[in-house]
C-alpha cells in the first residue's frame, strides 16, 4: 500500500534553493538490492535534474500523512486544486503545495484572499484594487445565512465580516475579527475595510468622511469611521516596510443595538512606539500628523501660524529641517502619492466629527509644536567638565517651547540639566551629563505625545460610548445613561505581527510577547474546533499533540521571568542596562533554571539575550530597555507639567500619568454579574479615579507603574474579552519586501506563514482528518465507485454525510450527520 505513494508518475514537490519549491515526478520506486525493507525512489524535478533517494515503507506511510523530520519529497495535487478557494480542500496538505495555490490565485487570478479553514488569507497587492466599493459590499451582505460552499462569490474581508455580523445575530454572542500580520501587510487597511462594511451595510456610507461632513456626518456611523483618519495621523508613521505603518496596537469594539444597528464604538490601544518622537532611520518618519502640520500651515500667514505655534522660524516648514525630531527624516519628508496638507484638512474634520472643537484642535497643535520645539533645545557641555548646560536667556527654541507648554523656562532647563537625588530625606542635585539632558529632555517629547495620544482615544470612546447612552460606566460604577441600547458587539484587533529585525530592542520584546499569548489562543482555538467537529462526527480518533508555547510565555510573564526581573531593576534607582542583563544571565542560565531551552545563549551575552519564540530565536539588545520601561518622566518634569500655566496640558498630562494606575483597568463593567456579563473594560475611566491594588498593573505602595506591567495587564483584559467572544482570523501577508506590484516571494510568504500560525493550524488539521467532503461531493468527483454511493446520497439528501481522509489513499467514512 505505502509503495503506491509514491508509484511511477506521481507528482511531487522537490525542494529548490532559488524558488523554495518546484515540481517534479516520480521516475521509479523499486525495492533496495543492497538492504531489505528499502525501496528506492527515482524522481525527476520539471527542469529534467534526477534526484535519488532511499526509504522504508513505513517513512513513506508517514510522510504521506504527517510529514516526519525525514524529509522525502512531499507529493503534489493535481491541477484541478491550483485555484481552489479553500487550503482545507488539498487532497494533499503540506507548505509546497499551500503555497503554490496562494501564489497562483494571486499570480495569475489577481486573487488576494484564500480561506484556511477558519483563517482568512490576505495578500497585500501594493496597489489599488477595485474591490471594496458599495455594491461589492451590498453583494456580500446579502449572503447573511449561507455557508461559504454555498455562496458564488470569491473569498474576501467582507466574508469574513458578514460571518461575524450573522453570528452576532443568531447566537446572540460578542464576535472579534483578529487582523493579524507583519509590518506592510495591509492589516491597517484590512481593519479600516472591514469597519466600513459594519458601518455601510445598511447605509451607503462614504469612506472619505470630510466630502459628506457637510450633511449626516455627525451620525454615529460617520463617527466610528472618523476614527481612522484620528488614530492614523497620530499613531502611524512611514517606515522602510511600509508608507503608513501603524505603531501600536488597538482593539476597536463596535456596538449594536437590540436592531442591530451601529450605537457607539469603543477602542483600546496598545503599546504606542514612543522612540519614534526623537529618532527615526533615514528611510523612515516621524508620526503623520507633525507632517501634517508643517505642511498644513506652510502657506499661511505668520499671523495664523502663531495660532498653531509654528510661527518665527527661519527655515522652510516643508523640507524637513526646521525640527531635529524631523530633520533625521529629512530624505522622506514626503512621501510618493501622499498629500500632507491635504490630510491635515481630512483630520482636522475627523476630529470635529468625534466632537472635538476647534479651538481644542488649536490646543493640540499648539502642544505638537511644542515638541517639535523641544526637540530643538540646544544642550551642550562647560568646556572643562561634561557637566549639561542650556542656554535659559538666548535658546529660542527652549523659550518657544515653554511659551507654548506653560511653563518656566529656566526652571525646565535646570531640571533637565540637573538631577535631585533623596538621600534618606536629604535632598540634593547632581549634574547630568549631556546624554543623560538629552535622555530626559526627548523623554519628556515622548511623554507629552504619548499623553496625547491617550487623551484622544479617551475623547473618542467619550464621543461614541458615554455620551450616547451605550451602557459604558464611570469609575463610580455608574452608568451615564439611564437606558443601555447596547446588546452586542462586533470587535476588530489590528495588532502587531511578530517581528524579527537585524536589531531588536524592547518594543519587539513586547510585540513578540503578545503574539506569544495571541498564538497560544488562536492554536488552543483551532484545536479545540477540531475536536468539535470529530465530536459531532463520533469519530474515533487519537489526541493531536499541538505546539505548546506556555514555556516560553512562563520565561517571560513567569513569577521569576524576564518582566518581573526588568521591573525589579527598573524601580532600581542604581538599575542599569547592563544590571539588567546580568540579572537575566544569572537568574535564567543557571544550572536548576527550567528556561535554558527558551533563554538561549548570546553571541554577546553581556549585551544581547535571545528568546526561541515559536516563529523562530529572536534576539533582544538590552540598551535602552530600562528607559522605555520607565516610561516616565523625573519627578522634577512631573510637577512643572501638573504647574503648568497651560490648562490643557495639565488635562492631557493627567490622563498620561494615570495610564496603569486607574486607566484601561479598573472598568469592567459587564464581567461581575448576570448571565450577559461580558468583558470589555475598554474605557480609560473619568480623570481622578481611585486605583485598587488588588488589580493588575495598578501600582502598589505609591510605585509608578512601569510600561511593561501595564502592557501585561492589556493583554490579560485582551485575551479575557477574546475567551468570551466568537472570534474570526485575518492573516495579512505581505508577498514581497520591495512593495511590487502582484510579485510573491515563495519563502518570504511561507515565513509569514508559519509566522502567523497558518500552517500549524494546517499541521493540526492534517494530524487528523483533513478531506472532508459530503457524500454527494465525493460520488461526483470518484465517477468509478459512484454506484456505490448513490444510495448514501439519497439516503442523506436532506442532511449530507461528511467524509473523512486522514489521507487520500486511506478512506474511514463517518457514520453520523454532519454539514
Amino acid at each position: 500500500m505505502a509503495e503506491s505513494i509514491y508509484s511511477k508518475g506521481t507528482k511531487v514537490w522537490l525542494e529548490d534553493k532559488e524558488h523554495g519549491w518546484i515540481r517534479g515526478q516520480v521516475v521509479s520506486c523499486s525495492s533496495s538490492s543492497l538492504e531489505d525493507g528499502l525501496l528506492d525512489l527515482v524522481f525527476v524535478d520539471e527542469r529534467g535534474k534526477e534526484l535519488t533517494m532511499s526509504a522504508t515503507l513505513k517513512e513513506i506511510a508517514r510522510n504521506a500523512a504527517r510529514n516526519p523530520k525525514k524529509h522525502l519529497p512531499q507529493l503534489s495535487n493535481d491541477d484541478i486544486y491550483d485555484n481552489v478557494d479553500d487550503l482545507i480542500k488539498l487532497p494533499h496538505l503540506n507548505e509546497p503545495s499551500i503555497l503554490h495555490v496562494i501564489r497562483n490565485r494571486y499570480e495569475s487570478h489577481k486573487e488576494l484572499y484564500t480561506y484556511s479553514g477558519i483563517v482568512l488569507v490576505a495578500i497585500n497587492p501594493f496597489t489599488d484594487v477595485p474591490i471594496y466599493g458599495q455594491e461589492v459590499i451590498q453583494t456580500y451582505a446579502q449572503t447573511a445565512e449561507k455557508k461559504r460552499n454555498e455562496l458564488d462569490l470569491s473569498p474576501h474581508l467582507f466574508t469574513i465580516a458578514e460571518e461575524a455580523y450573522t453570528a452576532m445575530q443568531r447566537d446572540l454572542k460578542d464576535q472579534t475579527i483578529i487582523v493579524s500580520g507583519e509590518s506592510g501587510a495591509g492589516k491597517t487597511e484590512s481593519a479600516k475595510y472591514i469597519m466600513r462594511y459594519m458601518a455601510s451595510m445598511k447605509t451607503n456610507v462614504s469612506d472619505v468622511i470630510h466630502e459628506e461632513a457637510g450633511s449626516s456626518g455627525t451620525s454615529v456611523e460617520y463617527q466610528v469611521l472618523a476614527t481612522n483618519p484620528i488614530l492614523e495621523a497620530f499613531g502611524n508613521a512611514k517606515t522602510s516596510r511600509n508608507d503608513n505603518s501603524s505603531r501600536f496596537g488597538k482593539y476597536i469594539q463596535i456596538l449594536f443595538d437590540s436592531d442591530y444597528t451601529i450605537v457607539g464604538a469603543r477602542i483600546r490601544t496598545y503599546l504606542l512606539e514612543r522612540s519614534r518622537i526623537s529618532f527615526q532611520q533615514r528611510s523612515e518618519r516621524n508620526y503623520h500628523i507633525f507632517y501634517q502640520l508643517c505642511q498644513g500651515v506652510a502657506t499661511l500667514s505668520e499671523s495664523e501660524r502663531a495660532r498653531f505655534g509654528l510661527d518665527g522660524l527661519r527655515t522652510d516648514l516643508t523640507d524637513g529641517n526646521s525640527f531635529r525630531y524631523l530633520a533625521t527624516s529629512a530624505s522622506s519628508f514626503r512621501i510618493d502619492n501622499v498629500d500632507d496638507a491635504a490630510n491635515f484638512t481630512a483630520t482636522r474634520q475627523a476630529l470635529s466629527v468625534v466632537g472635538i472643537d476647534s479651538e481644542k484642535q488649536y490646543s493640540i497643535f499648539r502642544l505638537l509644536a511644542a515638541i517639535l520645539h523641544l526637540g530643538n533645545i540646544d544642550i551642550q557641555h562647560r568646556r572643562d567638565v561634561k557637566d549639561a548646560i542650556i542656554d535659559s536667556k538666548t535658546d529660542s527654541a527652549l523659550a518657544k517651547a515653554m511659551d507654548l507648554l506653560g511653563i518656566n523656562a529656566e526652571q525646565f532647563a535646570r531640571a533637565t540639566t540637573k538631577k535631585v537625588i533623596d538621600a534618606r530625606g536629604e535632598k540634593y542635585e547632581s549634574a547630568r551629563t549631556v546624554d543623560q539632558a538629552v535622555g530626559v529632555r526627548d523623554g519628556v517629547a515622548k511623554f507629552i505625545y504619548n499623553s496625547i495620544f491617550d487623551w484622544l482615544v479617551r475623547r473618542i470612546n467619550e464621543s461614541l460610548g458615554e455620551s450616547r447612552g451605550t451602557g459604558i460606566t464611570s469609575e463610580e460604577g455608574s452608568s451615564e445613561g439611564e437606558h443601555r441600547p447596547e446588546t452586542k458587539f462586533i470587535a476588530v484587533l489590528d495588532i502587531y505581527g511578530f517581528e524579527h529585525f537585524q536589531t531588536n530592542s524592547f518594543e519587539q520584546f513586547c510585540i513578540n510577547y503578545a503574539n506569544e499569548k495571541l498564538q497560544q489562543q488562536f492554536v488552543s482555538h483551532v484545536f479545540k474546533l477540531e475536536q468539535a467537529e470529530y465530536a459531532q462526527e463520533a469519530i474515533d480518533w487519537t489526541t493531536i499533540d499541538f505546539s505548546d508555547n506556555q514555556p516560553c510565555i512562563d520565561l517571560i510573564e513567569g513569577k521569576l521571568g524576564i518582566l518581573a526581573l526588568l521591573d525589579e531593576e527598573s524601580r532600581l534607582a542604581t538599575g542599569t542596562d547592563d544590571s539588567f542583563i546580568d540579572k537575566l544571565n544569572s537568574q535564567l542560565k543557571s544550572p536548576s533554571s527550567h528556561h535554558k531551552a527558551i533563554f538561549k545563549d548570546h553571541l554577546h551575552g553581556n549585551e544581547a539575550f535571545t528568546i526561541a519564540h515559536y516563529a523562530g530565536d529572536v534576539s533582544y539588545n538590552v540598551e535602552g530597555f530600562l528607559e522605555k520601561n520607565r516610561g516616565t518622566v523625573p519627578d522634577e518634569h512631573r510637577d512643572l507639567l501638573m504647574g503648568s500655566t497651560n490648562e490643557f496640558l495639565r488635562e492631557v498630562v493627567e490622563v498620561g500619568f494615570n495610564v496603569g494606575i486607574d486607566n484601561h483597568a479598573n472598568s469592567h463593567p459587564h464581567t461581575s454579574k448576570g448571565a450577559n456579563a461580558k468583558p470589555d473594560g475598554m474605557l480609560s475611566p473619568r480623570l481622578g479615579g481611585t486605583a485598587h491594588s488588588n488589580e493588575p498593573g495598578k501600582a502598589v505602595s505609591g510605585r509608578k507603574p512601569t510600561q511593561c506591567s501595564v502592557f501585561k495587564s492589556s493583554l490579560l483584559t485582551l485575551t479575557e474579552a477574546l475567551q468570551q467572544t466568537s472570534v474570526h482570523y485575518i492573516r495579512c501577508i505581505k508577498p514581497n519586501e520591495t512593495k511590487t506590484p502582484w510579485a510573491f516571494d515563495g519563502s518570504l510568504v511561507a515565513a509569514q506563514l508559519r509566522a502567523c500560525g497558518v500552517l500549524e493550524t494546517i499541521r493540526i488539521t492534517s494530524e487528523g482528518y483533513p478531506t472532508r467532503w459530503t457524500y454527494g461531493d465525493f460520488a461526483e468527483r470518484f465517477v468509478d465507485i459512484r454506484y456505490s454511493f448513490l444510495r448514501l446520497k439519497n439516503r442523506h439528501r436532506r442532511r449530507p454525510v461528511l467524509l473523512l481522509f486522514p489521507h487520500p489513499h486511506l478512506l474511514q467514512i463517518s457514520s453520523h450527520h454532519g454539514t
